[in-house]
């Protein structure tokens, strides 16, 4: 029985050591903390090992790695629903005259989210809708949108394989002759009737039977 109580104790202290390294790593120092307040009471590793890098030594010496993680750690904020936050980091960062594509992104994200929460807020919590304020803007930044919508690229070719295009001559040829007899069958038949020729007298015989007979005029007389 003491064995086993023995075992239980060790591996609650092998426990305790190996958790407690952790544990404490993600703290942050007061100093860290005091230097960036939006970082106190955040539970994400992820984000608390940015920050650490922020607070470190080496990043303290280099602005230009401190404004890169920054970004890194407002797009973390976007990501974890913390809008707020990032949009102080994002003019925080703007007011150090740091500008990029990757910043606009992050703003527009967060601008939008924070208009979300608004709306739903409005329509669940406060059961209203959009007034004469703020439909406008909201009828706005739809426009805004449907005019910035990205130009899809046209969908390339595909190259034929070797017996698929085979395949597409046959049925070409198969369907150019479907043509021809169609326009052979299609063809319109033209009856042409023959008119009866006219019997046309022997106008010279009666001409000459008449002359024959010098008296033919007085009998008609």
């Amino acid at each position: 029985m003491k064995k086993y109580i023995n075992f239980i104790t060790l591996l609650i202290a092998g426990m305790a050591c190996f958790y407690l390294p952790q544990a404490h790593a993600t703290e942050l120092k007061r100093s860290c903390i005091k230097a960036n307040p939006d970082a106190a009471g955040e539970i994400d590793f992820a984000l608390i090992g940015l920050y650490q890098q922020l607070c470190d030594k080496s990043a303290k010496k280099n602005i230009l790695l401190q404004q890169e993680l920054n970004v890194q750690i407002a797009k973390r904020y976007v990501e974890l629903g913390s809008p707020l936050k990032a949009l102080n980091l994002v003019n925080e960062l703007r007011r150090q005259q740091y500008d990029s594509q990757v910043l606009t992104d992050l703003s527009f994200m967060a601008g939008v989210a924070i208009s979300s929460d608004a709306l739903e807020q409005m329509r669940s919590t406060e059961v209203r809708a959009l007034n004469e304020t703020t439909y406008p803007q909201a009828k706005l930044l739809v426009e805004n949108i449907q005019f910035a919508n990205p130009v899809l690229a046209p969908a390339e070719s595909k190259p034929l394989h070797p017996l698929n295009s085979k395949k597409a001559k046959k049925q070409v040829s198969t369907n150019s002759k479907k043509t021809i007899n169609v326009q052979k069958n299609t063809k319109p038949k033209t009856n042409v009737k023959t008119a009866p020729a006219k019997k046309t007298e022997n106008i010279s015989t009666r001409t000459q039977t008449v002359s024959s007979n010098p008296f033919g005029s007085l009998k008609n007389n």
